[in-house]
């Protein structure tokens, strides 16, 4: 018998999510697209972590101290990968003019391009998002992950180049996870065309293995503690406590 997926880890993609599924040892590793993160957040409780890299959790007047040391902990060029979330009134801006105007008034800072460009992926969330659902669905971030995983060395390659997709393969499979390039292409063999890359898949791997931190109490969040949005959400990335090397009991 098949054993129950409990720990989740999810990247944004191309038209939606992609999801890796597994059990509570990170065996037996599936994907999914889904279009929507909503259904899979309504199933988070004790028995069911779910790790995301987007942003919950949004800036009311002041930057989030969470991506200041995302930051610090990654160094450039690796850096660059920590977007600044946006106020929660930019998430109404139809337009990338309108959304770093509203921004500016809020935070006063404008946003990039590349924040507007998910915007409505974090709107999704946000809409999805309270104190107590927040306990089971929490923030990650693949980099800051793959980062902890390497006795805190932030990654030399772009994942988006073979030589990043090997060392990132190389840091799961030391911690644990059987994979492989190959693995990763017959995967993505199975999702719809052109949705999902191959490193949207190792950026949802590396969620995985902090949802499964999360799960066994071996994680540590990132920021201020205690800073809170307008809804009341924590504003902190979860990682991988660097001390727990293995994601098996």
């Amino acid at each position: 018998m098949a054993k129950a997926s409990n720990l989740h880890g999810v990247d944004g993609c191309n038209g939606g999510w992609v999801v890796a599924d597994s059990d509570a040892n990170v065996e037996n590793v599936s994907f999914r697209f889904v279009p929507s993160v909503e259904p899979l957040f309504r199933q988070a409780g004790p028995e069911r972590v779910i790790a995301i890299d987007i942003p919950i959790g949004l800036p009311k007047s002041e930057p989030r101290v969470c991506d200041i040391v995302a930051r610090q902990i990654l160094r450039r060029p690796r850096s660059s990968s920590v977007f600044s979330p946006p106020a929660r009134q930019a998430l109404q801006g139809d337009t990338f003019p309108e959304a770093f105007r509203i921004n500016l008034k809020q935070l006063n800072i404008g946003i990039s391009k590349q924040t507007f460009f998910i915007m409505p992926k974090i709107r999704e969330v946000d809409a999805l998002m309270d104190r107590q659902r927040q306990r089971y669905v929490r923030e990650a971030h693949p980099e800051v992950t793959f980062a902890q995983l390497n006795g805190g060395r932030a990654m030399l390659h772009n994942k988006k180049t073979f030589a990043g997709r090997r060392e990132r393969i190389t840091i799961l499979k030391k911690a644990g996870v059987e994979i492989s390039e190959e693995w990763l292409s017959e995967k993505r063999s199975s999702l719809p065309p052109g949705a999902v890359a191959l490193d949207d898949l190792l950026d949802a791997m590396a969620c995985l293995v902090t949802a499964r931190h999360i799960r066994v109490g071996c994680s540590r969040s990132l920021g201020r503690a205690g800073q809170e949005d307008g809804k009341g959400l924590l504003m902190e990335i979860v990682t991988c406590d660097r001390t727990f090397r293995t994601i098996h009991t």
